[in-house]
């Protein structure tokens, strides 16, 4: 099947998958980005182009501001997340179902919900254009495995596009990832994860600071002190940083985040604690809250037993391949638009 990732904009190029590489289309050499480690090993949503061969992502506002044609693909499905300039009143025409569609006409177009709560300019203005698109694509869908299906934004969403949400879930390439990062010799120490924007980083900090000196354990964190780029790091760096920690703490109380980071943290072998992130209930269910009384309970606990704790690993690592898995993200997206 030929599948395609498509936003309407975004910092990264736009690439093609061959032989399980990423390469850009604007000079056919290996591409990597912010969220890649390598060019056949990316994170979070960038991994939906490699799910089948000759896959692909387009960003279509790479080919709109050169005047250019899209890509010749002969595509099967296109994953198109078109939130932001796409849906601006004077753009529409450049970005529409109707010019993807004239483009691939082969192809089933799912209109993707990339952001729930998305921060944007115009938004009532983008809003009622989104909803437009979504009423035009063949499917609409967004990501959801278990507490992100019940969010009311999804409810009221159905109800202006008058329409059944579906659900895809962000595939992790948990192999490779193991390979390149894994390790069962943790270092006894606490990583404090800090994610871009700061009303989810909650009280995470204070709160491992803490269990950190009462449990004599060390602390460490993302350094951005002096005004440092909060990417300074490259991807491979970052993961290099945290992955070697027994535990990882993340109270991020979003609810409507899917939870990236956590499904990297149970594919290194390490332990979430904290968080109201999906991931955070599927893969680690007993620190998924931000009751700081219980996650001290659950982390004293862990930090004596190591039979609990290795309890707690095996079966996060069981849950992420049974939910994150390639094979299990290609039979949604099979089962959604009805291919066996």
């Amino acid at each position: 099947m030929k599948f395609a990732l498509m936003y309407d904009c975004c910092i990264q190029d736009s690439f093609y998958i061959k032989d399980d590489k990423s390469y850009t289309f604007k000079d056919n050499k290996p591409y990597i980005h912010t969220h890649s480690v390598s060019p056949d090993l990316h994170v979070m949503g960038w991994n939906y182009p490699f799910l089948w061969e000759d896959g692909c992502f387009i960003n279509v506002k790479e080919w709109v501001s050169q005047d250019l044609d899209l890509p010749d693909y002969d595509l099967d499905v296109i994953m198109y997340a078109n939130e932001r300039v796409g849906v601006d009143s004077e753009n529409l025409s450049d970005y529409s179902y109707e010019r993807i569609k004239n483009k691939y006409p082969n192809a089933v177009i799912i209109g993707w919900i990339k952001e729930v709560n998305p921060s944007i300019r115009n938004r009532e203005e983008r809003v009622a254009n989104k909803i437009n698109f979504y009423k035009d694509c063949d499917f609409f869908a967004g990501n959801g495995i278990t507490n992100m299906k019940n969010l009311q934004q999804y409810r009221d969403l159905e109800d202006k596009v008058g329409r059944k949400l579906d659900y895809i879930t962000c595939p992790i390439n948990i192999n490779s990832f193991y390979d390149n990062f894994y390790t069962d010799l943790k270092q006894e120490m606490i990583y404090s994860y800090t994610p871009f924007s700061e009303h989810r980083r909650s009280d995470t900090y204070d709160f491992a600071i803490q269990m950190g000196e009462k449990y004599d354990i060390p602390v460490i964190t993302k350094d951005l002190s002096n005004n440092k780029k909060f990417d300074h790091l490259t991807q491979k760096e970052f993961i290099d940083l945290w992955s070697p920690a027994s535990f990882h703490f993340n109270l991020d109380p979003t609810i409507t985040q899917p939870g990236h980071q956590c499904t990297q943290v149970a594919n290194v072998g390490s332990i979430n604690i904290g968080g109201l992130n999906e991931s955070h209930h599927i893969l680690f269910p007993e620190t998924a809250t931000c009751d700081k009384k219980i996650l001290e309970e659950k982390f004293e606990e862990y930090l004596k037993d190591l039979n609990k704790r290795f309890e707690v690993i095996e079966y996060s690592w069981g849950k992420l391949n049974e939910t994150y898995g390639y094979d299990t993200v290609r039979k949604q997206i099979k089962n959604l638009i009805g291919v066996a």
